[in-house]
Parts: structure tokens; C-alpha cells; sequence
């Protein structure tokens, strides 16, 4: 069954500003139930009760505007996102932004957490200093928690401030894999070696974990962010699950989203199932194929053939091929250490050491 678009009103007086808002939201699958002039319309339609809330977009120069009707809105249970223009004067509005001048803007808004609309507002203030990077992978067993490791691990390694971050709502398993019990019950994120610290995102601490995030722009060099597997991305971006939040954080504010993807059969359909997915949503990040558990011998071979061909599709940023080690993973996995810790020579742990290398350069 599929899932149902977002629905939203508008109750904008600027016919541009309003056609944009609108126009970029049905871009991204969003209903537009009612494009209304006056507050009186919102009114009328809201006073009759519906099952699904639909998001309320307004300007404080809406005729029949009043903060008491905003109040009496967010009472009923619908989400209000209210615009004041730049030129306006000052009003009585409390909480009022400045209208999104770009469609990514306006769709990040629109996709930050309804649950917690403080973070977002320290989200767009903070002077970002990290460099994101999220990863996640079409399919499971992908190597992707294995990759995002041994990643920040490397990066620590070459002297950067590093933070690693597990989000795989349905699976978390980095405090398990480096016997970091702590990073599901801290408070903030422990250290985990010198350079290199840890956290991990749950439904019990969602906002203060994303408070932490917001705040990690600014502390760290790095932030490296398992995601797990990735599906359904429309219904992700536009959900209000808290599991979806990670992805819906990546996606506005990742410097990079890093797709690991095996490289038979089954696996290259379902990434470019996720491919023709993200190519209808703009999501901020950079996109890295990543070609995990790459067989060694003849390049070019009919499988990284298919994988090049699949991830053109969207044009990377680039594409990286991560070897297989069954052997080192096996061994750093039952002494719930890093690759560099078991097998610092190992073919895996060199080609990541080389890709951190080339993150700083």
C-alpha cells in the first residue's frame, strides 16, 4: 500500500512568493489543498475535523491574521510554519522567519522535524565547521556500519577531531561492534579513542540527540553518520517517524551521502530503485557511490560495469570501490576493534586509510 502524500495550505498575500512555496512543494509530492486568501478560509476548512493535519504555510500579512488564530491552529493539531516578508515591519508575530529564497531551503524547512521546531532555528544558526559525511546502503549487509567504523577511525588517525554517529534506527550495532556500551546512555557523545568520539541516536533521546548533532557542526572536524539501509525515500523525507529524523537531518545539512552497494545482481536493482528515488527529491549532500566488497582481479569487469552505469544515472560527486576482507572483518569484529587495530596492512583498511587522506587534502 502506498503511503500518503503530505498535504499542505497555503495563506500567502504575494502571488509570487505563494507560487513558489506551492509549485516546489507539489515538486516534491505534496498535496496542495487549499491556496487561501483570507484567514477566514483556513478557518472555515479547519473547523471540520480531519484525520490527517495538514501543514499550514502563512504570512503575517494575511488578511484576518491574528497571533490568537495561530494558537487556536497549533491547538487543533496542525503544524504552522509561519513567513514574515524581509521588508515588512515589525509585527506582533513572535517566531516569524524570513520567506526560503531557494526551493532546497524551503524543502528543508518543510522536512526538519515538526517535533521540534527549536532545533531547527539552532540548526540554521550554527557556523557549521565539520565536514558530514552520512552513510547508507540500498541493501542490508552492505558493509555499511563496517565502512563508517573504520572511515572516522582513519580520520582520527590522521590527527581530525572525529564523531561517529550511529543512526541505524532499527539496528544500532556500533556500540556493540567496538564495545562502546556507553554510547546508548550518555548524555553527551564519549570518547571513544584519541581523536575519535561516539554516539548514538534513539527514540528515547531524539531531540537532545539532535541537539547534540546541531551542536557537533561546530566542534568537530568530521562527523561520520551510519544511516543502515535506505528505502522509500519519499516516504522518509515527507514521514514524520522518528526514525526517519537521522535521514531528514542528512539530508539538509551532509556534506556528502555515501550509497554502499554490493555489486550483484540483486543488490544493483535496489540501488537504483534508490537512485530514481532521490533523483525526484533534492536532498543538500553530494552523492558517493560507494562499490562495497569489490571481488580483487580484472577491473572493468561486467558487474562494475553495471554499478558505474547504475550510479551514473545521477551523477556522483565520484565513485569508490571498497575491496572485500572477509578475514580482517571477521577478526576486528571479534575483538570489537577498528581494521587498523587487527590488520593496519590489511588491502581494506589501506583503501580507506587513502580515501581519509584524500578527505583532509
Amino acid at each position: 500500500m502506498g503511503e500518503v502524500a503530505n498535504s499542505a495550505i497555503t495563506g500567502i498575500r504575494d502571488p509570487e512568493r505563494e507560487g513558489f512555496i506551492a509549485s516546489t512543494l507539489f515538486s516534491q509530492g505534496w498535496n496542495i489543498t487549499l491556496r487561501a486568501l483570507d484567514f477566514d478560509q483556513i478557518d472555515q476548512l479547519c473547523s471540520k475535523e480531519a484525520a490527517d493535519k495538514a501543514t499550514i504555510i502563512l504570512a503575517t500579512d494575511l488578511e484576518g491574521l491574528t497571533p490568537a488564530a495561530i494558537a487556536e491552529l497549533k491547538s487543533r493539531g496542525y503544524p504552522v510554519f509561519l513567513f514574515a516578508p524581509k521588508d515588512s515591519t515589525p509585527s506582533s508575530f513572535a517566531g516569524a522567519q524570513e520567506f526560503p529564497t531557494t526551493a532546497l531551503e524551503l524543502i528543508s524547512l518543510m522536512r526538519g522535524s515538526l517535533r521540534a521546531p527549536m532545533l531547527r532555528a539552532q540548526a540554521q544558526s550554527a557556523s557549521a565547521r565539520a565536514h558530514t559525511i552520512a552513510l547508507a546502503a540500498s541493501a542490508g549487509s552492505s558493509g555499511c556500519t563496517l565502512t563508517a567504523i573504520n572511515l572516522a577511525t582513519e580520520l582520527s588517525l590522521l590527527g581530525k577531531r572525529t564523531l561517529l554517529v550511529d543512526a541505524h534506527a532499527q539496528a544500532p550495532a556500533i556500540s556493540s561492534l567496538l564495545g562502546q556500551r556507553g554510547l546508548r546512555a550518555s548524555v553527551r557523545h564519549p570518547q571513544i579513542s584519541e581523536n575519535l568520539w561516539g554516539m548514538e541516536i534513539s527514540q528515547a533521546n531524539l531531540e537532545s540527540d539532535l541537539g547534540q548533532l546541531h551542536s557537533a557542526r561546530s566542534e568537530f572536524d568530521f562527523i561520520v553518520i551510519d544511516l543502515g539501509t535506505l528505502r522509500n525515500i519519499a516516504a522518509q523525507l515527507t514521514g514524520k517517524r522518528w526514525e526517519s529524523e537521522a535521514f531528514i537531518w542528512s539530508s539538509t545539512y551532509a556534506d556528502e551521502l555515501w550509497l554502499l552497494s554490493k555489486g550483484d545482481q540483486l543488490s544493483l536493482e535496489r540501488l537504483r530503485e534508490l537512485l530514481r528515488e532521490l533523483s525526484q527529491n533534492s536532498i543538500k549532500p553530494a552523492i558517493v557511490g560507494v562499490q562495497s566488497m569489490r571481488t580483487p582481479g580484472k577491473k572493468n569487469s561486467p558487474l562494475d560495469q553495471s554499478f558505474t552505469q547504475s550510479m551514473s544515472a545521477i551523477k556522483p560527486a565520484r565513485v569508490i570501490a571498497l575491496p572485500v576482507d572477509s578475514r580482517s572483518v571477521l577478526r576486528a569484529e571479534s575483538e570489537r576493534s577498528s581494521l587498523y587495530e587487527v590488520n593496519e596492512r590489511s588491502h581494506l583498511r589501506r583503501c580507506l586509510a587513502e580515501i581519509a587522506g584524500q578527505l583532509i587534502s
